[in-house]
């Protein structure tokens, strides 16, 4: 029903970006995706552990670089942004968030292609090993036969609380075992498991806070543990420091550039739908609000991409209405 609903709505955009990249050229710019979990196939989409609107098949994946590569864009790191970008290429860069052990998936694919991603983790989840509490969520409203838009609707409600009353608010209702994982499609990695993670090529790891924090609900002092607390815990399990941010649920302020800043990371993404046109300033804090597209599964990947590179679309269909990290 969702992807009819959105098929039916959102004909107009489709139709329009084709017919704009057929005609007319694409500004150069970086784009920046962002992915969280990865499925083997459709079958693993009906079981029901996790929240399926933003997850990805393997083949779908695969289809997605094939897609950029074909369109002559460029894979990158954070480092290459940092690095500077040549204002006459076109620029691309795949991100996953949250910390599913699941993302290994892909790690064969970045080595058939040859070209990078970045895995945005939320420490605490690994630490602890387990499920992230918007799966609770919905795996025990699923199973309890609520509708699939009531349950995004309350997620989206508790997205206005700290994650530790969050968590109250889900043991309280469903009880600490609602917490546990099933197996590989809804746990986080463990510290080994990521260690080993960070060392294969092509990844690169960042901080996605402590907890999964939705930082404009904190304090100044609360913000700067999140982010402080995750820079270290990722350098204690991997020996790694990342220099990059994803800020969860895209959620962020001038304040939260600042701490961000002063903690030493350089880069931050939000979950604006835009791509970044060059040049790209990384003065001030102007590298710590990068805009991204968050890949949802609700149409194919070829439109998806064409919505994605169209500069122009009549609607806004990419946004925290159809999910945020």
């Amino acid at each position: 029903m969702e992807k009819n609903m959105i098929s039916i709505f959102k004909t107009p955009d489709f139709v329009f970006s084709h017919i704009y990249l057929k005609f007319f050229q694409e500004k150069n710019a970086l784009i920046v995706v962002t992915f969280h979990g990865v499925f083997l196939d459709e079958s693993e989409h009906d079981l029901n552990l996790v929240d399926p609107l933003l997850w990805i098949t393997l083949d779908e994946f695969k289809q997605f670089i094939e897609y950029y590569l074909h369109n002559h864009y460029v894979f990158i790191s954070p480092q290459d942004i940092l690095n500077g970008l040549d204002t006459d290429k076109k620029y691309i860069m795949i991100t996953f968030d949250d910390g599913y052990f699941n993302n290994y998936r892909v790690v064969p694919i970045l080595q058939e292609y040859q070209i990078p991603a970045t895995f945005f983790i939320s420490t605490d989840y690994i630490l602890n090993n387990k499920c992230f509490w918007w799966d609770v969520l919905y795996k025990q409203r699923t199973n309890s036969g609520i509708p699939v838009k009531k349950i995004r609707s309350e997620i989206n409600q508790l997205k206005t609380k700290k994650t530790e009353d969050i968590e109250t608010y889900l043991e309280k209702n469903f009880g600490k075992k609602a917490f546990r994982t099933s197996n590989d499609i809804d746990r986080p990695f463990t510290p080994s498991e990521l260690k080993r993670f960070s060392k294969e090529k092509y990844v690169f790891l960042g901080n996605h806070t402590n907890n999964h924090a939705i930082l404009t609900n904190y304090s100044s002092d609360e913000i700067k543990s999140q982010i402080q607390t995750a820079q270290n815990n990722i350098y204690d399990i991997t020996g790694l420091t990342p220099i990059a941010i994803s800020y969860p649920n895209g959620n962020h302020s001038p304040e939260i550039l600042k701490i961000t800043k002063k903690t030493g990371l350089k880069l931050g993404f939000t979950v604006e739908p835009k791509k970044n046109l060059h040049p790209i300033n990384c003065k001030d804090t102007g590298c710590l609000h990068l805009n991204r597209f968050v890949y949802t599964n609700c149409i194919d990947i070829k439109k998806h991409c064409e919505l994605i590179r169209s500069d122009i679309t009549i609607y806004s269909f990419f946004g925290k209405k159809l999910g945020t990290s």
